[in-house]
């Protein structure tokens, strides 16, 4: 069914240039890098995001329980419309598709649609595709990816469906990819890949699902995705070996890892789990206490990149992860503040940069922090990670 009298703004569909999305850099936080990217303190305004549903369960006794109806279920039952890219593996629509329509989407795992609430023009139409600017807009595609049964937490979902949902995300995301490119002439795109699992942690509607935002008209980036991109440079200049990678390091398995900057990582005893191809380690320098951070062992830039293998083993690895950080956080002290509320941050390369960095998969839990934290990029932990580790390991002896 093809809607041509979609709501202003819903799936990223826009008529009115007065009410597409646009974006603001802090002129106190922002310089250009050495990509010739804007880079500092980014807001977005999306007016239409006010509009989202939030569907959590009333009873706050509840962990991580959204209602078996919410949106998500009804659009795998067929009852709301979506505009569908992708079910399992295989493609449905184009990413710049307006096709909405309504699917029983019962007999397959995982399925990626584009996010009704998008916080991104998608669509352009009427005086709108005129213009030749858009450089304050916030263009691109955003995508919400799912699993048609209903879970709460990674925890509790079966390895062999996490792994349909990453191989619908990898497809969904390299077909979005590719036609934006193509739309808007460009080579450079931003893309941010994460979970938001319960209500702290900033989802909507706890019903499991990941999201990705591709931005197509150089949105630039904030200071944390500044240093993802241009450690790697500075690492090869440090070693004066422009081969040289710390994540491949760490993954060749020598226990004995000085990072460039002079630090013992302490590799063997902040080692929670690994396997053929991915390696879980707690955080050297944590986020939050208990924070876990995953390695592919073979050199990849960006999620789309990964092979079905790596695929595979990804799905084993985010299960297992997020069962050691669960009962991690069932032991400790409440005074730590930690909740099972968590993000789940697929850091990477943004298309066509080339920077040389290694994707990273950070598991972080939701902490309470104080001012001085929120002043700066700056943490006051009270766990060691290699202790935090000891006892991860230690709790997956009962669940595997």
């Amino acid at each position: 069914m093809v809607n041509y009298l979609v709501e202003e703004g819903h799936w990223g569909i826009y008529k009115n240039i007065e009410n597409m999305p646009l974006e603001r850099f802090d002129s106190f936080r922002t310089i250009i890098n050495e990509f010739n990217t804007k880079v500092g303190h980014i807001t977005q305004f999306s007016l239409i995001r006010g509009n989202r549903p939030f569907e959590h369960n009333n009873d706050k006794d509840e962990i991580f329980h959204s209602p078996k109806d919410d949106s998500f279920c009804k659009v795998v039952e067929g009852t709301l419309p979506a505009v569908l890219l992708s079910k399992d593996s295989e493609k449905v629509e184009d990413a710049l598709s307006i096709n909405s329509a309504k699917s029983k989407l019962t007999d397959h795992r995982a399925i990626s649609i584009v996010n009704l609430f998008t916080p991104m023009a998608r669509v352009l139409y009427d005086n709108v595709q005129q213009i030749t600017s858009i450089r304050d807009k916030s263009v691109g595609i955003g995508l919400v990816h799912l699993l048609t049964n209903h879970y709460d937490t990674l925890t509790e979902v079966p390895i062999e469906e996490v792994e349909k949902l990453l191989f619908t995300t990898r497809l969904a995301q390299k077909n979005s990819i590719s036609e934006l490119k193509a739309k808007y002439n460009t080579e450079k795109l931003t893309l941010l890949h994460f979970f938001n699992i319960g209500e702290e942690a900033g989802a909507s509607i706890c019903h499991l699902h990941s999201q990705t935002y591709i931005y197509a008209n150089e949105i630039g980036h904030g200071w944390t995705s500044l240093g993802f991109l241009s450690v790697p440079g500075f690492h090869k200049k440090l070693k004066n070996n422009m081969n040289y990678c710390l994540a491949c390091e760490l993954s060749k398995g020598d226990r004995k890892i000085i990072d460039p900057i002079g630090q013992d990582l302490l590799l063997n005893e902040r080692t929670v789990f690994e396997n053929d191809e991915w390696l879980v380690v707690t955080a050297f320098s944590p986020e939050r206490d208990g924070q876990l951070r995953l390695f592919p062992k073979r050199h990849v830039s960006q999620f789309i990149y990964l092979d079905d293998k790596q695929i595979t083993d990804l799905a084993e690895v985010m299960v297992i992860a997020n069962k050691a950080l669960d009962n991690f956080i069932k032991g400790t002290n409440p005074s730590m503040h930690l909740l099972q509320d968590r993000n789940i941050l697929f850091r990477q390369d943004n298309v066509g940069y080339e920077s040389g960095m290694h994707l990273i998969i950070d598991i972080i839990p939701i902490q309470r922090i104080g001012g001085a934290e929120i002043m700066e990029t700056y943490r006051i932990a009270t766990m060691f990670p290699e202790d935090v580790a000891a006892i991860m390991r230690e709790s997956l002896k009962e669940v595997k």
